[in-house]
């Protein structure tokens, strides 16, 4: 379970990301145009005998068409410092992945908010290989006020249905809000119940805005069976949104 409650002792810090405010929050981009940062939690993950992860992260960035922000997973055999790396391709925050990942199995997705509309890319095997999924998804998502507010992002992987699903709650509200997405991947086939990392991704584009994540919490846990019914803060089963 990773739980912290400053960020110094249980992540590695990479591009431009920093830690700030007595290291209980992360700055994960600058103040300028083209500015990157990425963070990895240190220990490896292992989902083998067909566990099931939720994973949890608060942050604020505008809401600017650029300002992209990613889940990442990758195998242990990656070497961690390509994360300093920087991307040709500044407006995606996968692009590293494109980059410096060509042959290793990943999966990852990234979603940028707008005013020009929601919108997610997810990439699953190897990017050299693989085709990235373009989706989007609905509702009213904007951070316009004061320079951008907090928003949370719930990330739940079941393996008996072997799907991983995407929510957004907005801060101040206690519900997930009906934007999500989804799709459907078997982590356990995917790496053959080895070892891999995961971590987060930012990338502002031309917008010249910071990004800063505030938490970040992952927990492994047993399948939910799918006759109980979910969680408070769940919708009912989404449909499969990368088939339409």
């Amino acid at each position: 379970m990773f739980k912290p409650m400053s960020f110094d002792k249980e992540v590695e810090l990479f591009g431009d990301s920093k830690l700030i405010n007595e290291g209980s929050s992360i700055q994960l981009t600058n103040s300028v145009s083209g500015s990157e940062g990425r963070v990895v939690y240190k220990e490896p993950i292992n989902l083998s005998n067909s566990l099931s992860f939720s994973s949890y992260f608060s942050f604020s960035m505008p809401n600017e068409t650029d300002d992209v922000m990613a889940f990442v997973m990758v195998p242990t055999s990656l070497d961690l410092g390509l994360f300093g790396n920087k991307n040709n391709n500044s407006s995606s925050a996968l692009g590293f992945l494109f980059e410096h990942a060509k042959n290793e199995t990943v999966v990852a997705f990234e979603f940028d908010i707008s005013n020009r509309g929601n919108r997610a890319r997810i990439l699953l095997g190897k990017p050299e290989s693989s085709e990235v999924r373009n989706l989007s998804f609905e509702g009213d998502l904007l951070m316009m006020e004061n320079g951008g507010s907090t928003l949370s992002c719930m990330i739940d992987y079941e393996s008996s249905l072997k799907r991983m699903m995407v929510r957004f709650r907005k801060l101040g509200t206690r519900k997930m809000l009906d934007p999500f997405f989804d799709f459907s991947v078997d982590l356990e086939e995917l790496w053959n119940g080895g070892e891999f990392m995961v971590g987060l991704s930012s990338t502002n584009g031309n917008s010249s805005e910071e990004h800063v994540l505030h938490s970040w919490s992952f927990d492994i846990r047993h399948p939910t069976p799918v006759c109980v019914p979910p969680p408070m803060w769940m919708h009912p089963q989404p449909s499969d949104t990368s088939k339409r």
